[in-house]
Parts: C-alpha cells; structure tokens; sequence
C-alpha cells in the first residue's frame, strides 16, 4: 500500500521536527519534504509535481503566508489536498484558509492522534476540522443567517427614546430619565416617525416591532 506523501510547511524548524516526529510513528503515512514558507512549498511543488499527496501548511510565515500559498497550490497543483495546522483560531483566519482551499484546520495543541486523523481524512479528499474550529464555522453561519436589524438611520440617543416609546413610556417619563424636556422629546419622537416613515405613535410601535429595532 502506498503511503501518503506529505510536505510539512512551518517556518520554525522545532514545529516541523515535531509534527514530523508524530507522523513518523505512522505507517501510512511519509514525510517526503519540508518547507519554511510559502514559496519554497510552491518552489518544491513545481520541481517534484505528483509527489505529495498532502501539504500540512502553518498560515503566519514570512515571504508568503499559508493562505496565499493555500490558494495558489489550490489552483496549481489540483492533486494536492491542504491541511492547515496552526495556532490561529480566529474565524477570519479559519474562513480566509477554507476560502483559500484547504480541506482542513485542525490547531497545534490539537494532539498527535488528532493530526495523523486529519491527514488521512484530507488525503481521501475529505473534510476535517477539530472540535473548536467546526464551533467556530457553526456559529459564522447561525450569524450570517440571522436577520439584521434595520435602523433606518436612527441616532444612538434616538434608538433609546424608540425603545422606551414602545414599552409605553410618555414623554414626560422619557424626559425623566434623561433630565430633559418633554418638548425635547417631543421633538426626538417627530424625528423618529419622520425617518420610519409613519404618522403616529402607534405606527412608530408597529414598525419598531417589525424591523426589530427593538
């Protein structure tokens, strides 16, 4: 059975040593080269085409960075499947690399066993993310699916006497709490109804509620 060729791409040489040492104890799994940074990989990709099968790649290196490397060797090199391994667990770094074309993120402190997982799974052009990344991708979709919320313009201050309309306080209450006029806040309230478009109170409420301003 042929062993996964993989291509180890860190800019720190103790990083490499280690993760090298780790997929080592593998039998399916080869350490064929290593790269200090992005374009060293792409250097050694070109040179030996058809010779690595995964390339576990870091993301912060000098002269070019794991997602721009990512996504170059994405296009270039169609057989090499990438795993990010990393210490960032920021959701744009996570997004940026998946975008980029990796398959999978795993981070550093994920554990031995965890990283000869994650190998295999991306060498058979699969998907894998360790437990706190896939949290990290949930939520970034739960997010980008819920509804935003119209403010229509309203001011900071504006937002806050909108509220305090629609749990049915009167001006004067209002004025109270911001030791202000009610004809300051008649005021405020004319200017709400003008840029939510309505004529009264009442209507103020409805669409307040509707947008989810409040």
């Amino acid at each position: 059975m042929q062993k996964i060729r993989t291509l180890l791409v860190d800019d720190h040489k103790i990083v490499r040593d280690g993760i090298k040492s780790i997929l080592d104890h593998d039998k399916e799994i080869q350490v064929v080269a290593e790269a200090e940074n992005g374009t060293e990989a792409i250097k050694y990709l070109e040179n030996n085409n058809g010779n690595i099968d995964v390339a576990i790649m870091d993301i912060s290196m000098p002269e070019l960075n794991g997602i721009d490397a990512t996504e170059i060797i994405s296009k270039l090199h169609k057989n090499v499947n990438i795993l990010a391994l990393t210490m960032h667990s920021d959701e744009s770094y996570i997004l940026n690399m998946i975008k980029a074309g990796a398959l999978g993120y795993i981070l550093k402190d994920s554990g031995g066993q965890k990283l000869i997982e994650a190998v295999k799974t991306v060498a058979n052009g699969d998907k894998y993310y360790s437990n706190e990344v896939s949290v990290k991708m949930i939520n970034s979709i739960l997010n980008a699916n819920k509804p935003k919320k119209e403010t229509s313009d309203l001011t900071a201050k504006e937002m806050e006497i909108l509220k305090h309309v629609v749990e049915g306080k009167t001006n004067k209450d209002i004025g109270k709490l911001y030791n202000i006029s009610s004809r300051t806040i008649e005021t405020h309230r004319r200017n709400i109804m003008k840029k939510l478009n309505v004529s009264n109170t009442a209507g103020m409420v409805a669409t307040a509620l509707k947008k989810k301003l409040v």
